[in-house]
């Protein structure tokens, strides 16, 4: 007995009884099975092979197989022979052989066609960045800085490629514009053709870069400005000496020098700081558009006039060294000051820009960007050269429901502490006391917060009612800075190879002993340092890590996470300790065995002894 031409109401008849061998409690795979029933008796034309199966829709590989199953039993009841597929066909022509061709052949050894009449390999295509895209900034402005063997940085690459690229390199939050053209830097990473390396980061060209960039240079017919000047190599090498030479500048004076000068010199108190700033002031005296201090130098020396220009930069600023770390001195004028707010940072979900337009019809001029810390900041811009710093004011806005839910979740120490690292000395939580539902419960919490901030903290705090009361303050604080700021020099520290932000710290503590012996004088990081260094994770330690971990756990505090990692130093160690225990009652109390007397907020408890043994405990066995 054969087989009918068309097996659709067989597939269908054995589709329903798949359905009536269903469990009641399957009803997804009944509706399945129905569906599929459904869709092939409204198939038109002919069903014979299972494969054929597939193309109906609601039936996939599983539904087939099993329709298969039943055909093979159903041919060997009837004895008729299970239908083979189809053998594929054969296409006469070589360029447009399909999958199912290539691989019928494949078993049967290969095509007979000759070498010459096969389809060519798909070359890999190299990657060549688009004229005027970031990627083509990028590479001509790393060039144009010579970045081969020193690195340059972000800010640096930034202000160079934006001439060659026609999108904004910086992302704009006023715009919604949330990707800069200074993404396309992972593609160029991918390729080889830039490298990235030490902490703030730097950026190099590798071989293969420089020669990319020059491609792209003499493609486009591109000069560079120093290639117009005849002593450009001579300034660039000055320059660079510049900047590696250290603090100590009594070689820039000649012995015949005034008596100024040699008492100075002669002083044992001298400090280092006290060299650098004598100095910058003789070259300040020589700049026609700064005004001359009473105190400098006569200036008439023939021989501190030609020394002049290995003092100062194109862009008169000084360049030095100490204790390995460079730094620049902007001078009092030399520098503008202005606030820089989080772009999170909103009045409500419909007014998201609403502190920056409040500020700038106050007459502040300020910038929106995704600050790694604190919410609103102020930073010195240089007038000349565009770089940034970071002064020492930041604030933290929290609304009291905000303040609440972070005190929740930990997310208030975990602040307060890289505020701490920060180095900033005026650090404010301006608090907005606008009343939600949220707050039910917190008041005890909250006074503590509060007092924490104040008195244990040494945060000062500014406390408004409305967001625009916030604007009137943020107006009222920006102009006491920049009375300040008009008086001040700043030493702008750019340090390459900070391990963590207690580095960040350590490095801007030194800088504050060695000069701010003068109330007109700051030491500061740079801003993109800033922004690398005191990101949320950023260059965290083995102990750090260590405390967020167990902070993420609920009624563990930053007071008790530190007081277990000073007894467990890493998690490791923790996990050891709950494998070591030999009965879970054992485990359970470990925690209030090591800390349930310890004093204050580092006090354990058997209930919270417990839950972290069911968190670490639960990894051991």
């Amino acid at each position: 007995m054969s087989l009918p031409s068309n097996l659709k109401n067989l597939y269908a008849e054995w589709l329903q009884e798949l359905i009536v061998e269903l469990n009641p409690r399957q009803e997804q795979l009944n509706l399945t099975y129905e569906k599929a029933r459904r869709h092939l008796l409204e198939t038109e034309g002919i069903i014979f092979y299972p494969k054929d199966l597939k193309k109906i829709k609601g039936i996939g590989e599983t539904i087939m197989k099993r329709l298969e199953k039943k055909l093979m039993q159903h041919c060997q009841e009837i004895g008729a022979e299970f239908p083979q597929p189809r053998p594929a066909v054969e296409s006469s022509s070589l360029g447009k052989r399909t999958t199912t061709i290539l691989r019928s052949k494949s078993f049967n050894g290969g095509f007979d066609e000759p070498e010459e009449q096969q389809l060519p390999k798909k070359k890999k295509v190299s990657y060549i960045p688009r004229k005027r895209s970031g990627g083509y900034g990028i590479l001509l402005a790393l060039l144009e800085h010579r970045a081969i063997l020193k690195g340059i940085s972000r800010d640096d690459v930034i202000k160079t490629a934006q001439k060659y690229c026609d999108s904004s390199m910086d992302p704009n939050f006023m715009t919604k514009e949330l990707r800069g053209a200074w993404s396309a830097i992972h593609s160029l990473k991918k390729h080889d053709l830039v490298l990235e390396g030490g902490r703030p980061r730097k950026y190099s060209l590798t071989e293969a870069g420089v020669t990319m960039a020059t491609t792209l240079k003499s493609a486009a017919d591109i000069t560079f400005p120093f290639e117009n000047q005849t002593s450009a190599g001579h300034q660039c090498e000055s320059e660079t000496s510049c900047a590696d030479i250290t603090a100590d500048f009594c070689a820039l004076f000649e012995s015949d020098s005034n008596k100024r000068r040699e008492a100075l010199l002669d002083n044992e108190s001298t400090s280092l700081m006290d060299m650098t700033f004598h100095n910058s002031i003789v070259a300040e005296s020589k700049e026609e558009d700064i005004p001359r201090n009473d105190d400098t130098m006569t200036t008439s020396s023939p021989k501190l006039t030609s020394n002049r220009h290995k003092t100062v930069n194109r862009d008169h600023i000084l360049k030095r060294k100490f204790n390995g770390v460079s730094y620049e001195l902007w001078l009092q004028g030399s520098y503008e000051v202005y606030p820089i707010i989080d772009h999170r940072e909103i009045k409500s979900h419909g007014n998201r820009d609403f502190f920056s337009i409040a500020l700038e019809t106050k007459g502040i001029k300020c910038g929106m960007r995704q600050l790694a810390l604190g919410d609103i900041l102020w930073v010195a811009k240089h007038k000349k050269s565009g770089s940034e710093c970071i002064i020492n004011t930041i604030i933290e806005r929290k609304r009291l429901d905000d303040l609440a839910f972070s005190i929740r979740d930990n997310r208030f120490m975990e602040q307060k502490s890289r505020l701490d690292k920060s180095g900033c000395r005026n650090k404010y939580y301006l608090i907005e006391e606008t009343m939600s539902k949220a707050l039910e419960g917190m008041n005890e919490a909250l006074k503590t917060a509060l007092w924490l901030i104040l008195v244990y903290y040494r945060f000062s705090m500014i406390r408004t009612s409305n967001s625009d009361e916030t604007v009137d303050r943020l107006h009222a604080l920006h102009t006491v800075i920049v009375k300040e700021y008009s008086k001040k020099k700043l030493i702008v520290i750019y340090p390459t190879s900070l391990r963590n932000q207690d580095d960040y710290l350590k490095v801007l503590e030194q800088f504050r002993d060695e000069f701010e012996k003068f109330p007109d004088i700051e030491c500061c990081h740079s801003f993109q340092c800033f922004q690398e260094i005191l990101g949320k994770g950023e260059l965290s330690t083995i102990r750090e890590l260590t405390i967020q971990i167990l902070m993420y756990v609920k009624g563990v505090s930053i007071e008790k996470a530190v007081a277990i990692q000073t007894l467990f130093p890493t998690l490791n160690h923790l996990l050891v300790a709950y494998r070591n225990c030999r009965t879970d009652e054992e485990a359970k109390l470990l925690m209030f065995h090591k800390l349930g007397e310890a004093p204050g907020a580092k006090k354990i408890t058997k209930s919270l002894s417990e839950k972290l043994a069911g968190v670490f405990g639960s990894f051991t066995s």
